[in-house]
């Protein structure tokens, strides 16, 4: 008899990778935990689960900067664009300690430097890039945006709507722990879920915030939706055959 599969919804924080991990059948409980590497968390996956990862996937070369589905992305959020940040182009990965450098090698190869934002993840992207090249099999990973997913979850319009409060506000806090809240009915207590994730802070520095667990809340809905062929596309028309990087990794973000 085969088991149900596992849904991992993965947001980076400071102290690594926060998880939650749900069955796809939503039986059992909801589980919360840290990872410091990606390494770490591999034990604990199998062929046939499935993990949204807000992380992008792919990287692009010059010729090919910006991603289609960053655009994409961008074009859906309308006013909100500005939380889609452009991936960066492979080649930046050369020069990962230091900012300046980065952002010129790659001013010199597309025109256009890197943000602060997206240089300061480069040891995530990295690490994500690293793993998925060398664990072939381990469950199926798709790159999503959790300001797309919120816009997804968030449809008393009648359509995806994005959230105009930003995360680290108190009404952005407020806005998207209801939707969590409507889309996650059997909900654990919170309490519970940062019992399991530990303290937010540890001898003065951050280990994860509300925000990063708002995300992987985000990840963990759009995992459903990937499982159960609802998810949308970003961008739609290359939704059976999204790009790929010179490594073969896929190009794509889902919501």
């Amino acid at each position: 008899m085969l088991s149900t599969p596992t849904l991992h919804g993965i947001d980076g924080c400071p102290a690594g990778w926060l998880v939650l991990s749900q069955k796809a059948d939503n039986s059992g409980s909801l589980s919360a935990r840290i990872y410091p590497t990606l390494d770490e968390l591999a034990p604990h996956l199998r062929e046939d689960h499935i993990v949204a990862i807000d992380m992008p996937i792919g990287m692009p070369d010059p010729g090919n900067y910006p991603r289609t589905c960053d655009v994409a992305a961008r074009q859906a959020l309308g006013p909100r664009a500005c939380c889609v940040f452009s991936a960066p182009c492979r080649g930046v990965l050369d020069q990962i300690n230091h900012y300046s450098a980065a952002s010129a090698w790659h001013k010199h190869a597309t025109g256009q430097g890197i943000s602060c934002q997206a240089f300061n993840i480069l040891p995530k992207i990295n690490q994500l890039d690293t793993f998925l090249s060398r664990q072939l099999g381990i469950a199926t990973f798709h790159e999503v945006h959790p300001e797309l997913s919120f816009a997804h979850m968030n449809t008393s319009s009648g359509k995806a709507s994005p959230l105009l409060t930003k995360k680290s506000s108190t009404e952005g806090e407020q806005t998207r722990a209801k939707l969590i809240e409507h889309a996650f009915p059997t909900l654990p207590e919170l309490t519970t879920l940062h019992q399991q994730l530990g303290p937010r802070s540890k001898h003065g520095k951050s280990r994860w915030s509300l925000n990063d667990l708002h995300d992987a809340f985000a990840a963990l809905w759009s995992a459903h939706r990937i499982m159960s062929n609802t998810a949308q596309s970003f961008p739609s028309e290359h939704a059976s055959k999204a790009p790929i990087d010179a490594t073969g990794k896929t190009m794509q973000i889902k919501a």
